[in-house]
Protein backbone atom coordinates (compact mmCIF):
# COMPACT_ATOMS: atom_id res chain seq x y z
CA UNK A 1 0.00 0.00 0.00
CA UNK A 2 1.25 3.50 -0.85
CA UNK A 3 1.88 6.38 1.70
CA UNK A 4 -0.98 8.80 2.18
CA UNK A 5 -2.05 10.76 -0.64
CA UNK A 6 -0.22 8.14 -2.89
CA UNK A 7 -2.70 6.75 -5.63
CA UNK A 8 -0.48 4.70 -7.15
CA UNK A 9 2.33 5.22 -9.96
CA UNK A 10 2.03 8.36 -11.72
CA UNK A 11 -1.01 9.95 -9.72
CA UNK A 12 -0.75 12.09 -6.62
CA UNK A 13 -4.20 12.64 -5.07
CA UNK A 14 -4.93 16.58 -4.32
CA UNK A 15 -4.31 16.15 -0.38
CA UNK A 16 -0.83 14.83 -2.00
CA UNK A 17 -0.23 17.53 -3.93
CA UNK A 18 -1.16 20.17 -0.96
CA UNK A 19 1.24 18.40 1.21
CA UNK A 20 4.04 18.41 -1.31
CA UNK A 21 3.75 22.18 -1.52
CA UNK A 22 3.12 22.67 2.08
CA UNK A 23 -0.49 23.83 1.53
CA UNK A 24 -1.53 21.40 3.71
CA UNK A 25 -0.03 21.68 6.88
CA UNK A 26 -1.21 25.51 6.44
CA UNK A 27 -4.46 24.49 5.98
CA UNK A 28 -4.44 22.43 9.02
CA UNK A 29 -3.12 25.31 11.13
CA UNK A 30 -6.00 27.64 9.56
CA UNK A 31 -8.53 24.74 10.90
CA UNK A 32 -6.89 24.50 14.17
CA UNK A 33 -7.00 28.27 14.50
CA UNK A 34 -10.24 28.48 13.61
CA UNK A 35 -11.18 26.21 16.71
CA UNK A 36 -9.03 27.48 19.58
CA UNK A 37 -8.09 31.12 18.71
CA UNK A 38 -11.56 32.59 17.86
CA UNK A 39 -13.07 32.28 21.06
CA UNK A 40 -10.62 33.05 23.93
CA UNK A 41 -12.34 32.38 27.26
CA UNK A 42 -11.70 32.72 31.28
CA UNK A 43 -10.15 29.56 33.28
CA UNK A 44 -10.71 29.29 36.52
CA UNK A 45 -8.47 26.78 38.09
CA UNK A 46 -9.16 25.54 41.59
CA UNK A 47 -5.93 23.52 43.06
CA UNK A 48 -4.13 22.45 46.40
CA UNK A 49 -3.02 25.93 47.05
CA UNK A 50 -5.69 28.47 45.57
CA UNK A 51 -7.07 29.69 42.73
CA UNK A 52 -5.18 30.69 39.40
CA UNK A 53 -7.54 32.16 36.56
CA UNK A 54 -6.02 32.26 33.13
CA UNK A 55 -6.63 34.08 30.47
CA UNK A 56 -6.94 30.96 27.49
CA UNK A 57 -6.57 31.35 23.87
CA UNK A 58 -5.73 27.91 22.13
CA UNK A 59 -2.38 26.80 23.32
CA UNK A 60 -1.43 30.00 25.22
CA UNK A 61 -2.60 30.63 28.55
CA UNK A 62 -1.75 34.10 30.41
CA UNK A 63 -2.34 34.28 33.88
CA UNK A 64 -4.61 37.11 34.91
CA UNK A 65 -5.92 36.21 38.76
CA UNK A 66 -4.17 34.28 41.70
CA UNK A 67 -5.57 33.85 45.33
CA UNK A 68 -6.52 32.27 48.28
CA UNK A 69 -2.91 30.35 48.85
CA UNK A 70 -3.10 28.14 51.46
CA UNK A 71 -6.70 26.72 50.69
CA UNK A 72 -7.70 23.81 48.69
CA UNK A 73 -10.16 24.35 46.25
CA UNK A 74 -13.64 22.45 46.38
CA UNK A 75 -16.01 24.34 44.56
CA UNK A 76 -16.12 26.98 41.46
CA UNK A 77 -18.99 28.93 40.31
CA UNK A 78 -18.96 31.53 37.40
CA UNK A 79 -21.64 34.19 37.33
CA UNK A 80 -23.72 33.62 34.23
CA UNK A 81 -23.42 37.34 33.02
CA UNK A 82 -20.10 38.62 34.66
CA UNK A 83 -17.53 35.92 34.36
CA UNK A 84 -15.17 38.55 36.15
CA UNK A 85 -17.54 37.41 38.91
CA UNK A 86 -16.53 33.57 40.39
CA UNK A 87 -17.18 32.49 44.00
CA UNK A 88 -14.38 29.80 45.11
CA UNK A 89 -15.47 27.19 48.16
CA UNK A 90 -12.44 25.92 50.31
CA UNK A 91 -12.32 22.88 52.47
CA UNK A 92 -9.96 20.26 54.31
CA UNK A 93 -7.39 22.29 53.67
CA UNK A 94 -8.56 25.52 54.43
CA UNK A 95 -12.09 26.93 55.27
CA UNK A 96 -15.04 29.42 53.81
CA UNK A 97 -16.27 31.06 50.82
CA UNK A 98 -14.39 33.62 48.69
CA UNK A 99 -15.97 35.95 45.96
CA UNK A 100 -14.11 37.78 42.99
CA UNK A 101 -15.43 40.24 41.33
CA UNK A 102 -12.18 41.18 38.95
CA UNK A 103 -10.99 37.60 37.76
CA UNK A 104 -8.65 36.21 40.31
CA UNK A 105 -6.91 39.56 41.40
CA UNK A 106 -8.81 39.94 44.53
CA UNK A 107 -10.82 37.98 46.53
CA UNK A 108 -13.44 38.44 49.47
CA UNK A 109 -14.18 35.92 52.27
CA UNK A 110 -18.15 36.03 52.11
CA UNK A 111 -18.05 33.83 55.17
CA UNK A 112 -18.09 29.84 56.52
CA UNK A 113 -14.47 30.38 58.32
CA UNK A 114 -15.13 27.55 60.95
CA UNK A 115 -16.21 25.23 58.19
CA UNK A 116 -15.21 23.40 55.35
CA UNK A 117 -17.23 24.55 52.33
CA UNK A 118 -17.31 21.85 49.44
CA UNK A 119 -19.45 23.13 47.01
CA UNK A 120 -20.73 26.46 45.74
CA UNK A 121 -23.63 26.45 42.85
CA UNK A 122 -24.59 30.07 41.64
CA UNK A 123 -28.66 29.69 40.45
CA UNK A 124 -29.39 29.88 36.18
CA UNK A 125 -32.17 31.95 36.39
CA UNK A 126 -31.08 34.95 39.33
CA UNK A 127 -27.36 35.37 39.97
CA UNK A 128 -28.18 36.86 43.36
CA UNK A 129 -28.89 33.50 44.51
CA UNK A 130 -26.05 30.96 45.53
CA UNK A 131 -26.30 27.25 46.92
CA UNK A 132 -23.73 26.65 49.13
CA UNK A 133 -22.92 23.22 50.97
CA UNK A 134 -20.62 22.31 53.57
CA UNK A 135 -19.27 20.10 56.20
CA UNK A 136 -20.39 19.80 58.63
CA UNK A 137 -23.26 19.07 56.41
CA UNK A 138 -25.65 21.95 55.34
CA UNK A 139 -26.78 23.02 51.97
CA UNK A 140 -27.53 27.14 52.83
CA UNK A 141 -29.16 29.62 50.07
CA UNK A 142 -28.05 33.03 49.75
CA UNK A 143 -30.96 35.52 47.71
CA UNK A 144 -28.45 38.44 48.02
CA UNK A 145 -25.09 37.18 46.37
CA UNK A 146 -24.09 36.33 49.60
CA UNK A 147 -24.20 38.67 52.23
CA UNK A 148 -26.76 36.43 54.11
CA UNK A 149 -27.78 32.71 54.06
CA UNK A 150 -30.49 30.59 55.20
CA UNK A 151 -30.10 26.79 56.36
CA UNK A 152 -32.14 24.34 54.91
CA UNK A 153 -32.65 22.92 58.00
CA UNK A 154 -35.21 20.32 56.82
CA UNK A 155 -31.92 18.23 55.64
CA UNK A 156 -30.57 17.63 59.27
CA UNK A 157 -34.40 15.76 59.84
CA UNK A 158 -33.66 13.33 56.85
CA UNK A 159 -33.70 9.33 57.93
CA UNK A 160 -30.32 8.51 57.09
CA UNK A 161 -28.40 11.94 59.07
CA UNK A 162 -26.87 10.23 61.57
CA UNK A 163 -25.01 7.75 59.48
CA UNK A 164 -23.56 10.24 57.22
CA UNK A 165 -19.59 10.26 57.91
CA UNK A 166 -16.48 11.34 56.07
CA UNK A 167 -13.22 9.87 57.32
CA UNK A 168 -10.89 13.19 57.91
CA UNK A 169 -11.01 14.97 61.64
CA UNK A 170 -12.29 17.30 63.01
CA UNK A 171 -15.61 16.67 61.95
CA UNK A 172 -15.89 13.12 60.67
CA UNK A 173 -19.66 14.20 59.21
CA UNK A 174 -19.62 14.12 55.70
CA UNK A 175 -20.27 16.93 53.32
CA UNK A 176 -22.74 17.99 50.88
CA UNK A 177 -21.67 18.93 46.96
CA UNK A 178 -22.32 17.98 43.80
CA UNK A 179 -25.18 20.88 43.69
CA UNK A 180 -27.30 20.86 40.33
CA UNK A 181 -30.15 22.64 39.40
CA UNK A 182 -32.29 23.22 36.11
CA UNK A 183 -33.85 27.17 34.48
CA UNK A 184 -37.11 25.36 33.81
CA UNK A 185 -37.62 24.06 37.50
CA UNK A 186 -35.91 26.06 39.96
CA UNK A 187 -37.72 24.90 42.72
CA UNK A 188 -36.32 21.93 42.20
CA UNK A 189 -32.64 21.32 44.21
CA UNK A 190 -30.61 18.48 43.73
CA UNK A 191 -27.36 17.81 45.50
CA UNK A 192 -24.93 14.60 46.88
CA UNK A 193 -23.72 13.38 50.67
CA UNK A 194 -20.11 11.74 51.09
CA UNK A 195 -21.13 9.41 52.21
CA UNK A 196 -24.55 9.00 52.73
CA UNK A 197 -26.75 9.44 49.85
CA UNK A 198 -28.66 11.66 47.23
CA UNK A 199 -30.73 14.46 48.53
CA UNK A 200 -33.30 16.66 46.75
CA UNK A 201 -36.13 18.56 47.25
CA UNK A 202 -38.94 19.96 44.96
CA UNK A 203 -40.37 22.90 46.57
CA UNK A 204 -36.92 25.55 46.82
CA UNK A 205 -35.56 23.88 50.00
CA UNK A 206 -38.47 23.55 51.94
CA UNK A 207 -38.98 20.14 52.39
CA UNK A 208 -36.24 17.78 51.40
CA UNK A 209 -35.93 13.25 50.62
CA UNK A 210 -33.59 11.12 50.41
CA UNK A 211 -32.39 8.30 47.74
CA UNK A 212 -29.30 6.17 46.93
CA UNK A 213 -29.18 6.21 50.71
CA UNK A 214 -25.78 4.52 51.97
CA UNK A 215 -23.88 5.39 48.22
CA UNK A 216 -20.47 7.97 48.38
CA UNK A 217 -22.22 10.73 46.42
CA UNK A 218 -19.81 13.07 43.92
CA UNK A 219 -21.24 14.94 41.30
CA UNK A 220 -25.39 15.72 40.17
CA UNK A 221 -26.14 17.05 36.39
CA UNK A 222 -29.41 17.28 35.32
CA UNK A 223 -30.34 16.58 31.57
CA UNK A 224 -30.28 20.49 29.96
CA UNK A 225 -33.38 19.35 27.81
CA UNK A 226 -35.40 16.90 30.18
CA UNK A 227 -35.63 17.96 33.57
CA UNK A 228 -36.88 14.57 34.84
CA UNK A 229 -33.42 13.09 34.23
CA UNK A 230 -30.76 13.54 36.52
CA UNK A 231 -27.61 12.44 36.51
CA UNK A 232 -25.58 10.92 39.76
CA UNK A 233 -21.88 10.19 40.31
CA UNK A 234 -20.77 7.92 42.52
CA UNK A 235 -18.16 5.80 44.11
CA UNK A 236 -19.90 2.83 42.84
CA UNK A 237 -21.00 4.18 39.37
CA UNK A 238 -22.88 6.45 37.47
CA UNK A 239 -26.85 6.00 37.95
CA UNK A 240 -29.80 7.44 36.18
CA UNK A 241 -33.33 8.86 37.45
CA UNK A 242 -35.66 9.76 34.82
CA UNK A 243 -38.20 10.98 37.43
CA UNK A 244 -36.28 14.06 39.39
CA UNK A 245 -34.95 11.97 41.94
CA UNK A 246 -37.52 9.40 43.10
CA UNK A 247 -36.25 6.40 41.47
CA UNK A 248 -32.64 5.16 40.19
CA UNK A 249 -31.40 2.63 37.92
CA UNK A 250 -27.46 2.20 37.50
CA UNK A 251 -25.60 2.79 34.12
CA UNK A 252 -23.97 -0.34 33.03
CA UNK A 253 -20.94 0.58 31.29
CA UNK A 254 -19.16 2.32 34.69
CA UNK A 255 -20.64 0.30 36.66
CA UNK A 256 -18.50 0.11 40.08
CA UNK A 257 -16.40 2.68 38.93
CA UNK A 258 -15.43 5.72 40.79
CA UNK A 259 -16.91 8.68 38.86
CA UNK A 260 -16.27 12.03 39.79
CA UNK A 261 -17.09 14.73 37.23
CA UNK A 262 -20.43 14.79 34.79
CA UNK A 263 -20.54 17.40 32.10
CA UNK A 264 -23.40 17.90 29.13
CA UNK A 265 -22.17 19.47 25.96
CA UNK A 266 -23.90 23.17 26.48
CA UNK A 267 -24.98 22.94 22.65
CA UNK A 268 -26.12 19.18 22.47
CA UNK A 269 -27.11 17.52 25.01
CA UNK A 270 -26.97 14.40 23.56
CA UNK A 271 -23.19 14.32 24.31
CA UNK A 272 -21.93 13.50 27.91
CA UNK A 273 -18.89 13.69 29.68
CA UNK A 274 -17.71 11.39 32.83
CA UNK A 275 -15.02 11.69 34.37
CA UNK A 276 -13.90 8.70 36.27
CA UNK A 277 -10.86 8.32 39.31
CA UNK A 278 -9.04 5.57 36.73
CA UNK A 279 -5.67 4.90 34.80
CA UNK A 280 -5.62 4.95 31.31
CA UNK A 281 -8.74 6.47 30.16
CA UNK A 282 -9.95 8.92 32.91
CA UNK A 283 -12.68 10.31 30.71
CA UNK A 284 -15.87 8.87 29.12
CA UNK A 285 -18.11 10.48 26.16
CA UNK A 286 -21.99 9.46 25.44
CA UNK A 287 -23.54 10.31 22.18
CA UNK A 288 -26.98 9.53 23.05
CA UNK A 289 -27.98 11.27 26.11
CA UNK A 290 -25.91 9.06 28.80
CA UNK A 291 -27.22 5.25 27.70
CA UNK A 292 -24.29 4.03 26.81
CA UNK A 293 -20.12 5.60 27.10
CA UNK A 294 -17.41 4.89 25.23
CA UNK A 295 -13.47 5.72 26.62
CA UNK A 296 -11.80 8.64 25.40
CA UNK A 297 -8.68 10.71 26.30
CA UNK A 298 -6.39 7.55 26.62
CA UNK A 299 -2.99 8.27 27.95
CA UNK A 300 -4.35 11.03 29.96
CA UNK A 301 -3.27 11.33 33.55
CA UNK A 302 -6.15 10.84 36.30
CA UNK A 303 -6.51 12.92 38.72
CA UNK A 304 -8.33 10.98 42.04
CA UNK A 305 -11.47 12.75 43.60
CA UNK A 306 -11.58 15.59 41.14
CA UNK A 307 -13.98 17.68 38.95
CA UNK A 308 -11.10 18.25 36.72
CA UNK A 309 -13.44 18.46 33.21
CA UNK A 310 -14.73 22.38 32.15
CA UNK A 311 -16.35 22.54 28.27
CA UNK A 312 -15.55 26.08 26.46
CA UNK A 313 -18.23 28.47 26.94
CA UNK A 314 -18.53 29.76 23.59
CA UNK A 315 -17.17 26.50 21.49
CA UNK A 316 -17.61 23.26 22.85
CA UNK A 317 -15.64 21.38 21.33
CA UNK A 318 -12.72 22.74 23.17
CA UNK A 319 -12.29 21.16 26.35
CA UNK A 320 -10.06 21.55 29.31
CA UNK A 321 -8.35 18.74 31.61
CA UNK A 322 -6.27 18.76 34.77
CA UNK A 323 -4.67 15.66 35.51
CA UNK A 324 -2.24 15.06 37.82
CA UNK A 325 1.45 14.37 36.86
CA UNK A 326 3.29 13.86 40.27
CA UNK A 327 2.71 14.12 44.22
CA UNK A 328 0.36 17.31 44.52
CA UNK A 329 1.51 18.35 41.37
CA UNK A 330 -0.49 18.95 38.18
CA UNK A 331 -1.25 19.73 34.53
CA UNK A 332 -3.72 21.39 32.36
CA UNK A 333 -4.46 20.00 28.96
CA UNK A 334 -6.48 20.97 26.47
CA UNK A 335 -8.35 19.31 23.52
CA UNK A 336 -10.25 21.04 20.00
CA UNK A 337 -12.05 17.99 19.12
CA UNK A 338 -14.51 16.92 21.40
CA UNK A 339 -11.72 14.91 23.69
CA UNK A 340 -10.59 12.78 20.69
CA UNK A 341 -7.11 14.26 20.89
CA UNK A 342 -5.31 16.28 23.85
CA UNK A 343 -2.11 18.27 24.33
CA UNK A 344 -0.66 19.80 27.35
CA UNK A 345 -1.39 23.18 28.19
CA UNK A 346 0.64 25.72 30.01
CA UNK A 347 3.19 24.68 32.88
CA UNK A 348 2.46 22.54 36.02
CA UNK A 349 0.73 23.84 39.02
CA UNK A 350 -0.28 22.64 42.56
CA UNK A 351 -2.95 19.68 42.40
CA UNK A 352 -5.90 20.65 40.31
CA UNK A 353 -9.23 19.74 41.90
CA UNK A 354 -11.71 22.02 40.25
CA UNK A 355 -12.06 23.96 36.85
CA UNK A 356 -14.45 26.38 35.53
CA UNK A 357 -14.46 28.79 32.61
CA UNK A 358 -16.16 31.46 31.63
CA UNK A 359 -16.55 33.72 27.97
CA UNK A 360 -14.50 37.04 27.96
Amino acid sequence: MGAPGDLGPGLLSLHGLLCMTGQCARIARHRKEELTMKDPCLLYVGTEDGMYVFHARGEELDLVGRGIEGNAVRGITVHPQDSKTAYAACGLRGWGLYRTVDAGQTWELLGFEDRWVWDVVVSPNDPRTLFVGTEPPMLYISRDAGRTFQACEGIEHLPSRKRWTFFHAPFYAGHIHGIALHPKRPERIFAGVEHGALIYSHDEGRTWHEALVGHDLHRIAVDPQDPERVFAGTGEGLFLSRDAGRTWEGEPTLRNKYVHGISFDPRDAQRVYVYVAEAGSPLYRSEDGGCSFVPMGGGLPENGPADCLSIHPVNPDVLFYGGEVGEQRGRLFVSTDAGRSWQPLGEELPKIWRLRSGPI
